[in-house]
């Protein structure tokens, strides 16, 4: 009986997960979390197997390593910033809210579980479940943050200015040195979203605001 159970529990959950590793854009992501740590708050009342801590950790780590990974994949440094600007902005941002939103959703569903008082609280380790995934959410603000940049450099070095100064190969020239700021970013020889790779990205990101500046 307990089998079946689990299958039944396990289905339910598995829908979001489906939207979370193929759902069409981190907006689909960002409206499945919620819905998702519902029905795992469901498995938590309800199944025999899935009430005890051993067993739902590892359940939530696999979906904060499928958030993280679809990140990954669609925030590619390698190609991010050849994209369209304003949709590798709100890309990089969408990617963000949905690490972030993985955070509130648990927080949010473990206060309805507390202040139920009939339900075994969330006491989870917090390091397997969100260590990852608040360091990535930090890169790609940092992305934003580099993308914002790069957009007010185009806008002030644009069409406007060119015919104002009269000297388009000069502006050109600048345009080019505002697109080689990214290159180091480009031709990352480590992962930037790895934790171990921290001190490298910091090194990164120092350069780069010292050429803005």
């Amino acid at each position: 009986m307990e089998a079946s159970d689990n299958v039944r529990f396990l289905s339910t959950v598995e829908r979001h997960f489906k939207n979370i590793t193929h759902g069409s854009s981190f907006h689909v992501v960002l409206e499945t979390i919620p819905s998702m740590m519902s029905a795992l708050r469901m498995v938590w009342i309800i199944s025999r197997h899935y009430n005890k801590d051993e067993r739902m950790i590892p359940l939530m780590e696999r979906i904060a390593w499928e958030i993280a990974e679809r990140v990954c994949k669609v925030v590619n440094l390698r190609t991010l910033f050849k994209e369209n600007r304003a949709s590798a902005q709100h890309k990089t941002l969408e990617a963000r809210n949905a690490l972030h939103m993985w955070k509130k959703a648990y927080f949010d569903t473990r206060a309805k579980i507390e202040a139920s008082g009939r339900e075994a609280r969330w006491e989870f380790d917090r390091k397997r479940l969100f260590e990852r995934t608040d360091y990535m959410a930090s890169i790609c603000q940092d992305l934003c943050n580099v993308l914002q940049v790069m957009e007010e450099f185009y806008n002030i070095f644009g069409p406007e200015l060119k015919a104002v100064t009269g000297d388009p190969k000069r502006i050109d020239d600048v345009l080019c040195r505002v697109d080689s700021l990214v290159t180091p970013m480009e031709n990352l020889a480590f992962d930037p979203f790895s934790i171990k790779s921290s001190q490298y990205w910091k090194y990164v990101m120092d350069d780069f605001k010292i050429e803005v500046l």
